[in-house]
């Protein structure tokens, strides 16, 4: 199945769209963590992290989907590193 269409300005709106997502995710997951000075966290706390944690996980693959998709089209080459940049 082929990938459907996607116009430079669809991709731009949504990777920044998606690149915003990942920086709130990103501060909110260091917020998190930043309140553990070595005793580990309350329940709650453990239950947010791991809920921002899986959505951040979400995030960065909808970005790598995104820029294969826009790769897919003919309009780039596929990014061998992924969303990561590993």
């Amino acid at each position: 199945m082929q990938p459907e269409k996607i116009t430079q300005t669809e991709y731009t709106i949504e990777l920044n769209r998606l690149h915003g997502r990942r920086e709130e995710l990103e501060e909110a997951e260091s917020t998190l963590t930043s309140h553990d000075h070595g005793g580990g966290l309350p329940a709650d706390d453990q239950n947010r992290l791991a809920r921002v944690r899986g959505e951040l996980a979400d995030v960065l693959q909808q970005i790598g989907d995104l820029q294969d998709r826009w790769a897919d089209a003919g309009h780039a080459r596929p990014n061998p590193d992924g969303a990561l940049g590993e």
